[in-house]
């Protein structure tokens, strides 16, 4: 088995792991914190959970259901628009196919059925590229920006139990990358810079 292949396995396995749906579930850490009303910077101690549809923040994930602008067309979710990123300039065709899924989810699942096409770099630039789609998402968003940045200083954790890399996976230990580059994307907000 080549090294290419042996990193197609584990980079399909975890992304099997990713495909379940943003649905209801106890979170695996603590309660959510406070509803956006209640944020205060006042404890920053307390973080901020977010993965479910039902539950406060989940805005910041890039499955909800705010549409993005990006070199000229409409992305339904910045979801979509991160999992055309990884064909942009491999295969733009299958980019567009992605960018017109009517789901989150069914452009998450394209995207990983067609794995071989994606930039080699992809595993280097991913976490730039997530950081790049939330930039876009939350400046054409102006709701979206003074929510995350009425988070003050707490830290923001995506509570997803089937992923250990964007989020904290099942046992709270995951490298939580969604919630690292948001609190990036907030530090810049608060400091009134962009990128």
């Amino acid at each position: 088995m080549s090294l290419f292949q042996s990193i197609t396995i584990i980079i399909s396995a975890a992304t099997d792991a990713a495909t379940t749906s943003h649905t209801t579930r106890t979170p695996c850490g603590p309660t959510n914190g406070p509803p956006p009303s209640q944020s205060t910077d006042d404890d920053p101690g307390q973080p901020i959970y977010f993965y479910d549809s039902d539950k406060p923040y989940y805005e910041f994930t890039s499955f909800s259901d705010h549409p993005v602008e990006y070199h000229g067309r409409s992305y339904r979710t910045a979801e979509h628009l991160f999992q055309a990123l990884k064909f942009m300039n491999t295969n733009p065709a299958l980019a567009e196919r992605i960018r017109m899924l009517p789901t989150a989810r069914m452009a998450q699942q394209e995207a990983k059925k067609q794995i071989r096409h994606q930039r080699v770099d992809w595993l280097e630039v991913n976490v730039a590229m997530m950081e790049k789609v939330l930039e876009v998402k939350f400046k054409q968003h102006r709701h979206l920006r003074n929510l995350l940045r009425s988070t003050g200083s707490r830290e923001l954790i995506e509570d997803s139990p089937i992923d250990w890399f964007w989020g904290i996976g099942s046992d709270g230990h995951g490298r939580n990358e969604l919630g690292k580059a948001l609190i990036r994307l907030r530090e810049r907000l608060q400091a009134g810079r962009r990128h």
